[in-house]
Parts: C-alpha cells; sequence; structure tokens
C-alpha cells in the first residue's frame, strides 16, 4: 500500500498522483459539455492510497475526501471503460466533499479500459463479473480496498440504465431510496446478483471479503448513443443530456451524504 499526503496546492494536476495514471478518453469529448475522469476540480484530496495496477500497468489510486472519523463511504467511478455518466458524481464530490462523512473514491478501477473506450479490462473479460474469480488485477483492487476501508457502504457507479438499486441491507436500502427520489427515479430496484457459474457482481465479492458488506448501484442514463455500446440488455438503455445527468449526480451526492451522516454505523475495527 502507498499513501501520499498532499502539500500546499498549486494545481491539482501538479499534487494530484492519479492525473496521470487517469486516461482521457472519449469519454472526455463524447458531446458537448462530456467530461472525463481526471481531476480538474482544483482541489486536492487530503489523502491518496494506491490499492492495485492494472494489467497495463496504470496505477488504481483511491484517494480521500472529507471526514477522516466516522464512517467511510467507498465510492467506485468508472468499472466500465465505455461508461461516461459516472464522471459526474465523481467530479461533483471532489467539487463538494462531505463534511461529516468520509469519502474513498476510486475514480477510475478500469483505466486500461478507460484508455480503450472499451467496457472490458485489457484481458477482455468484465470487471464488474470478476467478484468472485478475482482473475483480474482491477477486480482484486476493489477488494483490497474494501479490505483496507471496510466502507458502511459502497457506491457502484455505471451507465446507461437510468435506475438505483441496492444490496445488503438496510443503509444500502435507505440509501438507494433516497438517491432514487432525489432526481424523480421512483422507488429503488435490488441491485442483483449474477446466475451464471462462478461470475460474481463486484458488490458480491465485496460481501465475502467484508461480511455484510452493503452496496448502491446507480445506473445513470448515457448521455450519447455512442456510449456503453456494448451494454447487454439494450431494452434498459436510456439516454438523457449532459445537463440532466450533470444534476441527478448533484443531488444524488447530497441525498448520499446527507442520509449516511444520519443512519450509518460505523464498523468496528
Amino acid at each position: 500500500m502507498t499513501t501520499v499526503a498532499p502539500t500546499t496546492p498549486t494545481t491539482a494536476a501538479q499534487l494530484d498522483p492519479t492525473f496521470a495514471d487517469t486516461p482521457t478518453s472519449r469519454c472526455d469529448t463524447l458531446t458537448p459539455g462530456s467530461i472525463g475522469y481526471r481531476n480538474t476540480s482544483g482541489h486536492v484530496a487530503d489523502q491518496y492510497m494506491a490499492i492495485g495496477t492494472s494489467t497495463e500497468g496504470r496505477t488504481i489510486w483511491a484517494e480521500h475526501w472529507g471526514a477522516s472519523t466516522g464512517p467511510q463511504v467507498l465510492v467506485l467511478g468508472q468499472v466500465h471503460g465505455d461508461e461516461c455518466g459516472p464522471a459526474f458524481l465523481v467530479a461533483a464530490i471532489r467539487q463538494r466533499p462531505p463534511v461529516d462523512i468520509g469519502i474513498w473514491l476510486v475514480p477510475t478501477a478500469n483505466p486500461d479500459g478507460l484508455a480503450a473506450f472499451h467496457r472490458h479490462t485489457a484481458l477482455d473479460i468484465d470487471p464488474n463479473r470478476d467478484g468472485f474469480d478475482l482473475a483480474t488485477p482491477e477486480a482484486r483492487a476493489v477488494m483490497h480496498v474494501t479490505e483496507l476501508v471496510r466502507p458502511v457502504l459502497t457506491v457502484h457507479t455505471h451507465s446507461p440504465y437510468g435506475w438505483v438499486g441496492a444490496y445488503g441491507g438496510p443503509l444500502a436500502t435507505k440509501v438507494a431510496t433516497a438517491l432514487s427520489e432525489a432526481v424523480g427515479w421512483g422507488h429503488a430496484y435490488n441491485a442483483g446478483t449474477v446466475k451464471n457459474g462462478t461470475q460474481a457482481f463486484l458488490w458480491e465479492g465485496q460481501a465475502r471479503v467484508l461480511p455484510g458488506a452493503q452496496s448502491v448501484l446507480i445506473e445513470f442514463p448515457g448521455i450519447s448513443p455512442d456510449e456503453a455500446v456494448d451494454a447487454p440488455d439494450p431494452t434498459q438503455v436510456k439516454e438523457s443530456t449532459v445537463a440532466v445527468v450533470q444534476a441527478d449526480a448533484l443531488a444524488m451526492r447530497d441525498a448520499l451524504y446527507a442520509v449516511v451522516a444520519n443512519d450509518a454505523i460505523t464498523p468496528s475495527l
């Protein structure tokens, strides 16, 4: 494990160690107003932690924002390399970190897929089906950070389906419901499990390494028909505008902070 404590900032790009390891991709330019996963907020996290290395050798980073004590939430930004909607939640957290809780933010868990604008890792494995096998270093990095920070909740962000789901317990259900209601999407769903041999979603894998782990799945709408073209269920695909997805991300961020601060119980170490 490598940790880096930032010094007095000049620019985020100079002091944020995630910057060089976060590739630019088609998400940065997919449609007017679209953004990528690099930190352009002008703010620097209070701590950076290397949690793994991708297949092609890129460092996978977690960055800490907000309170160092009390409930800690893990937020996985980009997992599939051709999904751009999650970048707006990543940016929203960096723009206004929480005060009463802590956020461990993984801006990109699959930097190789992001660089290639491809759903899978460089091993051509879907990282979000690798929760049990852990055949990819990307999935292993997610399990590693889960064991290290013991989050009260993990938020998995994806696109382009336009719904919110819960997995694992009452806090997840409460947060998922609050997030969905905050953006007018109605009730929350069950995040689900993979019923295909030994495959498993990442949140299923987390529950193995951290018994009782709870997760929320956010599926943002797509911002372009060119986003997430390999999404496995085309019937669920929803498309919206950059302005709407950005507003949704801000509303969900605020609802996440509020519910976790009020309802989470920090697990004993």
